[in-house]
């Protein structure tokens, strides 16, 4: 006579006695994110989400620009031209991308999204093309990267218990 295999309802029955029907049903605990939690750690899903907390953050304490016609928006992009970048404001579209892929933690998303957002309220589409000089002597980078050592801080503060829920 040949063996027969556990049907599934035996299955389930050994595994309720053994593990007790709580644990059967108890959802895996999600990680604790950090500051310096890898981005690459991190799915795409959980990066937009804490990208959308972020740009909620600047929103209600950084303010908008109003002179646009529309409200910003945003997106995650895991291909750039140039692999140097992690994010890019395109002030025609008053679009802000972060390319997710060359990022390496959740401290550098926060910082990016912010210093884009600085881009944001700044008159680019009028005055950021017309200085001659390099990238990191350009006054509206400048104010990009002071906005981001001022608010990085605080922004995680805020969000950090909502990230980690």
């Amino acid at each position: 006579m040949a063996t027969r295999r556990p049907s599934f309802f035996n299955f389930l029955k050994k595994l309720v006695m053994t593990e007790g029907i709580e644990n059967i049903y108890r959802k895996p605990k999600r990680m604790r994110i950090y500051l310096k939690t890898p981005a690459q750690s991190l799915g795409r899903k959980e990066l937009n989400r804490i990208t959308s907390m972020v740009f909620t953050w600047c929103k209600n304490n950084m303010g908008i620009n109003n002179r646009k016609a529309y409200r910003p928006i945003w997106s995650l992009s895991s291909y750039c031209d140039d692999c140097n970048i992690v994010g890019d404001y395109d002030h025609i579209e008053n679009e802000i991308l972060i390319y997710y892929k060359n990022l390496e933690d959740v401290r550098e998303l926060i910082a990016t999204c912010i210093h884009e957002w600085q881009h944001q309220l700044q008159p680019c589409r009028s005055k950021y093309n017309k200085f001659k000089g390099s990238y990191n002597k350009h006054p509206m980078e400048i104010e990009a990267y002071a906005a981001e050592k001022l608010h990085l801080s605080n922004c995680w503060r805020d969000i950090r218990n909502k990230v980690n829920r």
